[in-house]
């Protein structure tokens, strides 16, 4: 009896699902063959160690490495990956076809008129530009996030009906961004309060809704803000500045923001887009959508406070975009580092996207809704249009399309790779850090097709590690976050032997991409290195491992 009736709740959720999972099928591409799927901050390393990783700077990736790790227990680091990256998209589309459909209850004779709104709502929010410049920056954590978001709100919506059950349907409802991070429960908080506050009832019961919400974001943020604390950074105000929203369309940083782009590195957007011709028929399909949610899902009270969380989000992402409220952003951030988090604003534009699949679905059944009025197009009329909006996602948006057209795809890691880390991580080698060289962040290595990605080192040995987190974005430079990276960065940019440097600061071993020491004499590697006395443990055309000597 149970499973019957937990089948029929699944039941409306099988198609957008099904159709979340072609989609995630027809991104991903080549990149679900086997290997490993490399790209900006995507890392995932085979037998990753299982630790909060709160040693060597920002606790960003706490806790979804911590996840992964675990995971890696279970299943292959590459399977779990894969797994994780189409479950982003078949938790989207369900989720956002959920909540519209929570509002247009099906008929028993609707058929397609009450399948096909919810359906393009789903595939809107899966599958669109936000989506793709974040899933090319590898930010798979906060894309989880993303897709959990529909069902979060879908909950705080449905508060009457949920009564005391919410706080522990809230809770499941929040796992995913809780495994994102601190990106993704941020994105979540600013869509979550709103919806809370704006839902049904009195004056007091709203608070009290807000007030139970507040505090299950703050118990699953708990992972990532104790790691914080017990590992402070340093966040440099010209990051506001650096990580600004930008124009990727011909209509301005705020047009591209509204049509659901503006990310600020210019090398994650997908081919095709922000072209005139894609650029119009873009904002033809957000205007549309707009106008959908202001006439047709607002005034259905379809999640109330959805549209003040899109506005809200909306309105962080601009922060970077005007000179007054930028400068506000870089003196908030010089006062308290934690105000690092609203930098990057563009991820904030999540729950306007929400707003926006809902209102194109929302229109959908609007005009499936019957003939009850003459303005409405006939059943066929009707049908044709929302064909059409369905399509007008994926049709627009064709560099999503084949890994980002082969921009991911899946690769080995080098069996020297794994070899160094064998040799790091043996038992007895004794204690002390690894410094990465060269003094960057993000690699670009042949193997990978020269597609940057964050150094993979730090994920991959258990041993405490130090790197350079400063990240060079066009012309400016954010200075490092890391204390150990600030102290060692000039020593390092010298030009000075660093031998003694780093033993005093508690490095063992170095690791080198070979680099322009490809084909050296392994004699003179350390001297090259700048490491005098140093011991080779490794050369290979990938990478030279050195273990300092106390002498």
């Amino acid at each position: 009896m149970t499973f019957t009736v937990q089948a029929r709740r699944a039941r409306p959720h099988a198609l957008p699902a099904a159709a979340g999972f072609l989609l995630g099928l027809l991104a991903l591409g080549p990149a679900l063959l086997p290997g490993f799927v490399l790209s900006y901050d995507m890392v995932f390393v085979p037998d990753p160690p299982l630790g909060l990783g709160v040693t060597s700077g920002p606790a960003r990736a706490v806790p979804s490495d911590l996840v992964v790790a675990l995971a890696a227990r279970v299943a292959p680091v590459q399977i779990c990956e894969k797994v994780i990256l189409l479950a982003i998209f078949t938790t989207a589309c369900a989720g956002a076809a959920a909540l519209v459909s929570a509002r247009w209850q099906a008929q028993p004779d609707g058929g397609w008129r009450t399948r096909l709104g919810p359906l393009v709502t789903g595939v809107c929010y899966a599958w669109n530009p936000f989506v793709a410049e974040r899933l090319i920056m590898g930010q798979w954590a906060m894309l989880l996030g993303y897709a959990g978001l529909p069902w979060v709100l879908r909950e705080l919506a449905a508060w009457p009906q949920a009564g005391r059950l919410l706080a522990g349907r809230l809770a499941v409802a929040i796992v995913p961004a809780a495994i994102g991070g601190f990106a993704a429960m941020s994105v979540t908080a600013v869509a979550a309060l709103p919806v809370a506050f704006c839902g049904s009832g009195a004056i007091g019961p709203r608070f009290r809704r807000t007030a139970l919400t507040a505090a299950v974001l703050l118990v699953a943020s708990l992972p990532w803000v104790i790691p914080s604390f017990l590992a402070p950074v340093l966040a440099d105000p010209n990051g506001a500045n650096a990580f600004a929203a930008r124009a990727d369309t011909p209509f301005g940083a705020l047009g591209s923001l509204v049509l659901l782009g503006g990310i600020w590195n210019a090398r994650a957007v997908p081919a095709g887009y922000g072209g005139l011709a894609a650029s119009i028929a873009w904002l033809i399909l957000a205007v549309l959508a707009l106008s959908g949610y202001l006439l047709v899902a607002r005034p259905r009270r379809l999640c109330p406070g959805l549209g003040v969380a899109g506005f809200a989000g909306f309105c962080v992402a601009a922060l970077g975009t005007w000179g007054p409220t930028l400068a506000l952003l870089r003196a908030a951030i010089a006062f308290w580092p934690a105000f690092a988090l609203l930098r990057d604003g563009q991820q904030f534009i999540a729950p306007l996207a929400l707003a926006e699949s809902a209102g194109l679905g929302a229109g959908v059944l609007w005009l499936a809704g019957g003939r009850s009025r003459p303005s409405r197009p006939d059943a066929s009329a009707a049908a044709l249009l929302g064909v059409l909006a369905l399509l007008a996602p994926v049709l627009l948006l064709p560099g999503l399309a084949l890994g980002a057209f082969g921009r991911l795809r899946a690769v080995e890691y080098p069996a020297d790779w794994l070899a160094a880390r064998t040799m790091i991580d043996a038992p007895g080698t004794g204690p002390g850090a690894v410094l990465l060289l060269p003094w960057a962040q993000y690699r670009q290595y042949p193997w990978n097709h020269g597609e940057p990605v964050f150094d993979p080192w730090p994920r991959m040995l258990s041993r405490p590690m130090i790197w350079n987190d400063a990240l060079r974005v066009g012309s400016a430079t954010v200075a490092a976050e890391s204390a150990q990276a600030r102290r060692l960065g000039p020593a390092i940019e010298s030009g000075r032997p660093l031998t003694s440097v780093l033993l005093r600061a508690g490095v063992r071993y170095v690791i080198i991409d070979a680099g322009p020491l490809l084909g050296r004499p392994r004699a003179r590697l350390a001297g090259l290195a700048r490491l005098p006395g140093a011991r080779v443990l490794l050369a290979s055309q990938d990478l030279i491992v050195l273990q300092l000597i106390a002498r």
